[in-house]
């Protein structure tokens, strides 16, 4: 016990929650409204959450390093812990969308996360990536500013919908991870379609960049805005074209600095792969599309030969038809295993039980979490707030300290632009095709299914 207690103590649970639920208002409760899902038990404890706010794919929640719930939003407004609008929290996303949408929840996808501001006591940073009408559909990526002393406790919002990338810069699914100091956090979002990555420094002085880094190749077609991810340990960044291939890359946790760009196209023209997560152990990839789930093997010789499908879609619906349970938005728990909410409005989970492990052995099983009230595709999608400091790294390390004690580090930030001047093209997934042009089934975005499910899920709502 005396051993266990400082590492509890010492554990960082802003993981600790998944909130979902929808159809608050609707006549049939059992099926419908609010649900918690705490990882502190094990397995997860489920249990139902009186809000009046409705969950559909866009969800970010903010825990302190207790694991003890502090604010969430559907993208709409920002929650404290009596499920009102926090002082402040208003008007999150603004916009034509957010009109359109303030009485449901934000049509995006789980493009937002909260990470705790270096050196600013109980004060909490949160990223969010929006979805405006342009030319098509454009994403401005934003922070809000949440500080946790406000408002007897309950938080206020101290900065609001700072803009970091213009509406003129369609993003990629935004990321991020610990700085190698052990304090600081390095946020990472692409331009779709474009070979661009941006990368934000959240050190104490606040948010600094962007920092731009030119990628060694174009798209030849529009990219897909998929689920990207970053390793547990920091030094794997994929970018993932759902529609054309993936991207792999080294990762710098002290400069911010990408290297050793791996291109691995999708040949096929039915392979289609819009989410990714990493296993514990930083080797094995997961992507998934909403019919099958499948796995790269990241340390082997040949990655695109470790390809390796796990699970094929049973078909299976929850209920009942037509609300099929297809893969969708995956997450890495904080008890390592990796959970897969559905494509449709259901009463079911997926979970992949031991993800380090190769091929089947991971142990994934279809439906295997019912749940008590019906999901809309809700699954909050977290960065590892435990990974520490870059043991032996060349910047200077915290050591554990906090800020104040006399530490004082260096400020070592990336070029204002870099380019990456080399990259490996492996053999790619599937036959290779004759020409680059082939037409490829054009799949729904996001934002686009949200606003075709509104109108599909299985819902009794009193305002229908």
């Amino acid at each position: 016990m005396l051993i266990l207690f400082p590492l509890a103590a010492d554990a960082q649970q802003h993981d600790n929650f998944q909130l979902y639920g929808y159809g608050n208002n609707s006549p049939v409760p059992a099926l419908f409204g609010g649900m918690a899902v705490d990882y502190s038990f094990q397995p997860p404890k489920f249990y139902p959450q009186k809000r009046k706010v409705d969950f559909s794919f866009y969800s970010g929640i903010g825990s302190d390093s207790s694991g003890h719930l502090m604010f969430y939003t559907n993208g709409i407004s920002i929650r404290d812990t009596t499920h009102k609008v926090m002082l402040y929290g208003d008007t999150l996303n603004p916009g034509l969308i957010w009109q359109q949408w303030k009485d449901d929840a934000y049509p995006n996808g789980p493009f937002c996360f909260s990470l705790p501001s270096p050196g600013k006591q109980n004060q909490y940073t949160f990223f969010h990536l929006a979805i405006e009408y342009g030319t098509g559909l454009s994403s401005p990526f934003y922070y809000t500013v949440v500080d946790m002393n406000g408002n007897n406790g309950l938080g206020k919002v101290t900065m609001k919908n700072k803009i970091l990338l213009p509406t003129s810069v369609s993003c990629t699914s935004p990321v991020a991870v610990k700085h190698g100091n052990g304090r600081d956090w390095w946020v990472i979002i692409g331009e779709l379609s474009s070979p661009y990555l941006y990368t934000f420094l959240l050190d104490p002085t606040g948010v600094n960049g962007p920092f731009k880094t030119e990628m060694p190749y174009w798209y030849s077609a529009q990219e897909y805005q998929s689920i990207n991810a970053i390793s547990p340990d920091g030094n794997t960044y994929v970018r993932s074209d759902g529609e054309h291939g993936l991207y792999i890359f080294d990762f710098d946790r002290c400069s911010g600095a990408f290297s050793n760009l791996r291109l691995l196209p999708f040949n096929e023209p039915d392979f289609f792969s819009f989410a990714t997560v990493f296993a514990p152990d930083s080797r094995h990839l997961y992507m998934s599309s909403w019919s099958f789930v499948t796995q790269l093997d990241l340390s082997a010789p040949d990655i695109a030969a470790s390809l390796d499908t796990i699970a094929y879609f049973d078909g299976k619906a929850s209920p009942n038809e037509p609300f099929l349970t297809g893969f969708f938005i995956p997450n890495l728990g904080p008890d390592g295993k990796i959970y897969y909410s559905t494509t449709n409005g259901t009463l079911s989970w997926h979970i992949i039980h031991s993800p380090d492990l190769p091929g089947v052995a991971a142990d994934i099983e279809q439906h295997g979490i019912d749940l008590t009230k019906y999901n809309n595709g809700t699954m909050a999608i977290y960065p590892n707030y435990r990974l520490g400091e870059w043991e032996g790294a060349p910047c200077d390390t915290l050591n554990g300290q906090k800020p104040g004690d006399g530490f004082s580090k260096t400020s070592w930030f990336p070029p204002a632009e870099s380019k990456i001047g080399q990259y490996k093209l492996l053999p790619g997934i599937g036959q290779a095709r004759e020409k680059d042009d082939t037409p490829r089934k054009r799949h729904p975005t996001m934002a686009e299914m949200a606003i075709e499910r509104a109108a599909q899920a299985p819902i009794l709502n009193s305002k229908n």
